[in-house]
């Protein structure tokens, strides 16, 4: 079988595709998988090299139409280069015109919108929201009429999409976890009178209000010193984060870390005592699924601060395993101070999060798809829909 995986939002995206290629090309698939690089061009990687580049394309134009004239050059070769590559599965993370792929392509491959992001979008005034609703309405049109099928990573993403009927025209098939972060060795029990310490990762964006955070930080240092707050990202905040750090006067409780390679992950994270897997209600997408590192989290077996909604509720036994909280400073202060101040609700805790270590791996998500896809391949040969 011929499989491309193909996501254009991101020079930089989550591991998902390169790691559920890697399992599939295991069992003697074709894979490529389709990233810009830093200039905009798609690469093609089938696992041992770039095997195509499709250019970004370049304009004399003023920005503005250059930008929109780019975007509709580069959407036409991508198609052109599907087209001449005849592939039997075409799973697309899809944005903008991509949403589109599947029009007058040849019909002898399966084209799978992959949801990942349900995009909700959340308009202000009369004109914002009509806006918002039509666009969110569109997803309906690409899942049911454009694409051949779509994969969600929730249940809830789906009914939010699609409404209870998903099932229809849609597959959930949960994100994976790689199997290092099953394998790795707890750290041992945190010496006492070591202070008590936190960890966040992701990227330093102002969008996802890590502010909330630091004033957390902040009402816990005005009733104890016995803790640490590390922030680990890419820091796109262009200094924000720093500044507000300096002006709270966490300088010795807080600190931002570069990111580091993915394989480090796992020990860099078992060297602390609870994570926390906070995620801001907008943009809303991540309500309707749970994010990869709350996922890893639970593999390794730490307890976690999370974010009060559905899918967590699904992984985080609150005041067991973790405790759930209101997006608040003062809700996530109070579950701070709770593993800071009660050594043996942090030790209770501890416990929980390994007995409930678990996780599913990339060879059972990539079973799953490659399931899908000989369903769909199939379905297609005896001319069902």
């Amino acid at each position: 079988m011929h499989i491309l995986l193909a996501q254009f939002y991101s020079s930089q995206p989550t591991p998902d595709y390169d790691k559920i290629a890697s399992e599939l090309r295991g069992r003697g698939h074709t894979v490529w998988v389709g990233t810009p690089n830093a200039a905009g061009d798609v690469e093609w990687r089938d696992g041992a090299g770039v095997v195509a580049t499709v250019a970004a394309g370049q304009s004399a134009l003023p920005r503005l139409l250059a930008r929109r004239l780019a975007k509709i050059g580069r959407f036409r070769r991508v198609r052109r280069f599907i087209a001449q590559a005849a592939p039997d599965i075409v799973q697309v993370n899809a944005f903008d015109l991509f949403r589109f792929l599947p029009v007058l392509m040849p019909r002898r491959a399966r084209y799978i919108l992959d949801v990942r992001q349900i995009n909700e979008q959340h308009g202000t005034g009369l004109f914002g929201r009509a806006r918002a609703a039509l666009q969110n309405k569109a997803r309906v049109l690409y899942s049911r009429l454009v694409f051949d099928h779509t994969t969600f990573l929730h249940p809830a993403g789906a009914q939010q999409v699609l409404g209870k009927d998903w099932p229809r025209w849609a597959t959930v098939v949960p994100m994976g976890v790689d199997p290092q972060f099953l394998a790795a060795r707890r750290a041992p029990a945190r010496p006492a009178g070591d202070p008590v310490s936190f960890i966040y990762i992701g990227r330093l964006t102002r969008r996802r209000r890590l502010e909330r955070l630091l004033e957390a930080a902040a009402l816990v240092a005005r009733q104890t010193d016995g803790f640490r707050l590390v922030f680990m990202g890419y820091d796109a905040s262009e200094g924000a984060y720093a500044e507000t750090i300096s002006r709270l006067g966490l300088e010795a409780r807080v600190t931002i870390r570069p990111p580091i390679p993915y394989e480090e992950v796992p020990q860099a994270v078992l060297a602390h005592d609870i994570a926390l897997a906070y995620v801001p209600e907008l943009p809303a997408d991540w309500m309707y699924h749970p994010t990869l590192k709350v996922l890893e989290y639970r593999a390794l077996g730490l307890p976690i601060i999370a974010t009060d909604f559905q899918p967590n509720r699904e992984l985080i036994a609150d005041g067991e395993n973790g405790l759930l909280i209101a997006n608040t400073p003062e809700s996530i202060a109070a579950a701070m101070l709770r593993y800071v101040c009660e050594p043996d609700f942090l030790a209770h805790s501890r416990a929980a999060a390994e007995a409930r270590r678990e996780g599913l791996t990339w060879d059972a998500v990539a079973t799953r798809y490659l399931a899908l896809y000989e369903r769909l391949l199939s379905n297609a040969s005896d001319g069902q829909a």
